[in-house]
């Protein structure tokens, strides 16, 4: 039996740079269905920060689909990059009338954006700060955790200069094994952990917040769309005054990698400025490679 799939760079416009993923084709009618250990064997086999299962729909009129998202190690219920890959192939690549991706994490709302062309996902959403903190030599300070929705979770440590970014490579990830949730608040030990660190880099021309980042679980990822999520959250929680926003920021991740990310996210707080309402995660992405696996 064979699969079709699709890789495609995202976060980027330029093919070899930004943060691949694999979006494998599984039909409505696959007889037998795959097993778990089969997905991921075949995650494992890309060895990528993770690959999609779209699952195509017995109803061709249907404008929704439902995919899986894995990592090399384990299934997860949200991952940006993927999001953004699967909506630019859906929309731009076969333009199919698609405006939901059914997510483990909930339903995620799939457009293109008029004005840049980029794809755009309201993700689905559950921000929470714990109450764990890590210390970290770059920063000499506690560095806070958070959740972007259970199972996805990330330290956050704000840096000074690239220079010490450029170190962040030596320290990694804080956690230490990224597949261990224990740290969590009751009720989040699942998922992964992982540590994004992050440098103020001013303003771009439209007055979005701009940062330079790099992310680390097991290794370090090019590209991370759900930190960059929790992140956006995060900060727009430590803008002044009691506003809605939106609040938007552009994170440039895996410049240190040679593969330079641009990650859009756009965030709106609920009234009074406490709490998140809703965050749009955005960005560009570029078809490299088609093939077919053998199951």
């Amino acid at each position: 039996m064979q699969l079709e799939f699709t890789t495609l760079d995202v976060f980027t416009d330029t093919r070899y740079t930004g943060n691949p993923v694999a979006i494998i084709r599984v039909p409505a009618d696959l007889s037998p269905p795959l097993t778990q250990s089969q997905k991921q064997s075949i995650a494992s086999e890309f060895n990528l920060s993770e690959i999609v299962f779209l699952h195509l729909p017995a109803d061709s009129t249907s404008t929704s689909r439902n995919i899986d998202i894995f990592t090399h190690q384990a299934e997860v219920p949200f991952a940006g990059h993927p999001t953004v890959g699967t909506s630019h192939y859906l929309l731009k690549t076969l333009n199919e009338k698609v405006d939901t991706l059914i997510t483990k994490a909930g339903p995620i709302a799939i457009s293109v954006d008029a004005s840049t062309g980029n794809v755009k996902a309201v993700i689905p959403q559950d921000f929470h700060v714990h109450a764990k903190t890590f210390p970290c030599i770059l920063n000499g300070k506690e560095n806070p955790t958070t959740s972007i929705v259970k199972g996805m979770s990330f330290i956050f440590v704000q840096l000074e200069t690239l220079e010490q970014l450029a170190a962040a490579g030596t320290v990694n990830n804080l956690n230490g094994e990224t597949y261990d949730p224990s740290v969590l608040d009751e009720g989040w030990r699942v998922g992964l952990v992982g540590t994004m660190y992050f440098v103020p880099q001013g303003k771009d021309q439209i007055g979005r917040k701009r940062y330079r980042t790099r992310m680390f679980g097991s290794r370090e990822d090019p590209g991370t769309g759900s930190a960059s999520s929790a992140l956006g959250c995060y900060l727009a929680g430590l803008e002044e005054g009691g506003g809605k926003g939106p609040f938007g920021f552009v994170f440039e991740q895996g410049v240190e990698m040679g593969r330079r990310n641009q990650i859009e996210v756009e965030v709106t707080r609920v009234e009074g400025g406490v709490g998140v309402e809703k965050v749009v995660l955005s960005g560009a992405a570029i078809t490299v490679m088609e093939g077919s696996l053998q199951i």
